[in-house]
C-alpha cells in the first residue's frame, strides 16, 4: 500500500514539472543586450590604495634618575632646661602649752609602761610554755624509757613506787656509771677489746638495805655480767632511799674509749 501511494506521488511531481516547463516563455533579444549593459555598468573595479608610511613614534626621554641623597639631620645643640629647685618647706611645730605637754608625756609614759608590761608577761607566759613543753617531753621520754624496762610490772606498782622510780631512774644510772670509772674497766675486757650493755635488777629498801640482786638481761660476756653484781654492791650505798621497799631495774654500759 505503500509503494502506491509513493508511485502515485512521484507521477503527479512529474506531471507538474512538465506543464511549468512549457509555460515559461523564451525572452527577447533587447533584454539579453539591456543584461549585458547592465553588467557592464555594473562591473566594479578594484583599485589598490598605498599605505601611507606610519608615522615614527617619538618615545618619551627616560627621565634621568636623580641619586638619593639622604640628607644629613643637624642635629641642634640641646638645650638644657633649668629645673626649678625643689624647695622643702620647713613645717613650723606649733608650740603646745605647758598643761597639754605634760599630760601628753604622761599619756606617752603610760602607754611606755604597759607595753613593757605586756612584753615582760608575754616573755614568762612563753619561758613557762618552753619549760611546761619540756617537761612533757622528759616525761615522756622517761615513761617510755620505764616501760620498755619494767614492762606490764610497771602498773601493779604504787603511785608512790612509780613516782620514785621516774624521778631517780637517771641517778641510779648515773651514780653506776661514776663509780665505774672509778673501779675501771674490766681488765680482760680491756684486753679483748670488747663492750656491750646488761640489765641489773634488786629490791632497794628504806633502810638502804638491797635484796635479790641479779642480771635480769645478760650483755653475753661473764666478765660484764660479774662485774656488773659487784659494782651495784659498791655504788647502792649513794643511791637515793625510797619510802617503801622498791624494786629497781636499769642498764650499765661498757665502752671502750
Amino acid at each position: 500500500m505503500k509503494l502506491i501511494l509513493i508511485a502515485f506521488f512521484l507521477s503527479i511531481l512529474f506531471h507538474f514539472l512538465f506543464i511549468f516547463s512549457f509555460t515559461q516563455k523564451p525572452e527577447p533579444k533587447k533584454n539579453i543586450q539591456n543584461k549585458e549593459e547592465i553588467k557592464k555598468t555594473t562591473e566594479i573595479k578594484y583599485v589598490k590604495l598605498k599605505k601611507k608610511p606610519e608615522a615614527k613614534k617619538i618615545e618619551p626621554k627616560k627621565e634621568l634618575k636623580k641619586p638619593n641623597i639622604k640628607k644629613q639631620k643637624v642635629q641642634k645643640p640641646k638645650i638644657e632646661k633649668k629645673t626649678k629647685k625643689s624647695v622643702k618647706k620647713k613645717t613650723v611645730q606649733k608650740k603646745l602649752p605647758k598643761k597639754q605637754l605634760e599630760k601628753s608625756k604622761k599619756l606617752q609614759n603610760k602607754i611606755l609602761k604597759n607595753q613593757i608590761v605586756n612584753k615582760e608577761k608575754s616573755i614568762q607566759n612563753k619561758t613557762l610554755e618552753d619549760f611546761l613543753s619540756q617537761r612533757d617531753s622528759k616525761e615522756e621520754k622517761m615513761t617510755s624509757q620505764v616501760e620498755r624496762l619494767y614492762g606490764r610490772e610497771f602498773e601493779t606498782f604504787t603511785k608512790v613506787q612509780k613516782a620514785f622510780i621516774k624521778k631517780n631512774l637517771n641517778t641510779f644510772q648515773a651514780i653506776t656509771q661514776r663509780v665505774l670509772n672509778q673501779m675501771g674497766y674490766p681488765y680482760i675486757a680491756r684486753e679483748m677489746r670488747i663492750s656491750g650493755i646488761n640489765q641489773v635488777s634488786f629490791i632497794f629498801h628504806p633502810n638502804g638495805d638491797i635484796s635479790n640482786l641479779k642480771i635480769s638481761n645478760s650483755s653475753g660476756y661473764s666478765v660484764f655480767d660479774d662485774y656488773s653484781l659487784e659494782l651495784i654492791k659498791i655504788a647502792y650505798k649513794d643511791y637515793p632511799r625510797p619510802k617503801s621497799a622498791t624494786k629497781l631495774i636499769f642498764n650499765v654500759q661498757y665502752r671502750l674509749y
